[in-house]
């Protein structure tokens, strides 16, 4: 421990008393000025030593002075004296505990407290979440309902034309065909102005009947 600082039972060691009488000579004011608490252990500062080691200077002269008459009481009573004041020390001190105590779980309240409106920010940004993903979701299935209905209306326009390019197919080959006909028709046209005539010949006589 530090020159500077001392534990409750090293300052009562070196005074040559107990630790609940140094608790019970502090009020609480002077406790929040002199002490602190490193690690579980409670300590005094310099200024909490001096002024400790003054009360206890003059706790022992009046202590002296009231030895003499305590002498002619019973020892049972200076006993009991003793105990009562120890016992009321030890209540202060454990008071004094148990205030340090509520005060510990009251910040371990308040962190508890922030931690659960944490906790409730992330739960509403996460169902935010989910609502969002689900509209994308029925969004995209209206879309893909409507480009499903658009191709069924543009299916029966791809088959008419493919109609189309069948019927103008045939016609092309009917056409093809009357050509052909045509052509065959006139070459034998050709052919048979090409014959020669066949003509009977008449005897002179014959000829003016």
């Amino acid at each position: 421990m530090s020159d500077n600082l001392k534990t409750i039972k090293e300052l009562a060691d070196e005074l040559g008393v107990s630790k609940t009488a140094i608790n019970k000579k502090v009020t609480d004011r002077e406790r929040k000025l002199w002490f602190s608490k490193i690690g579980n252990k409670f300590v005094i500062n310099e200024d909490g030593q001096k002024s400790i080691k003054r009360m206890f200077e003059r706790v022992t002269e009046n202590l002296e002075s009231q030895t003499e008459n305590l002498e002619q009481k019973p020892n049972s009573q200076t006993e009991n004296f003793r105990n009562n004041n120890e016992n009321n020390a030890d209540i202060k001190y454990i008071l004094d505990i148990i205030e340090y105590q509520k005060e510990q779980i009251r910040d371990l309240q308040n962190t508890k407290d922030e931690q659960f409106k944490q906790l409730n920010n992330m739960q509403n940004l996460l169902d935010q979440q989910q609502r969002l993903a689900l509209q994308d979701k029925k969004l995209l299935e209206e879309y893909k309902s409507e480009i499903n209905e658009l191709k069924a209306l543009k299916m029966p326009q791809e088959e008419m034309k493919d109609g189309s390019s069948i019927r103008g197919e045939a016609q092309e080959e009917i056409e093809r065909l009357k050509a052909q006909l045509k052509l065959s028709e006139e070459e034998r046209n050709k052919a048979k102005e090409k014959e020669p005539v066949k003509t009977e010949s008449k005897k002179w006589w014959q000829r003016w009947k």
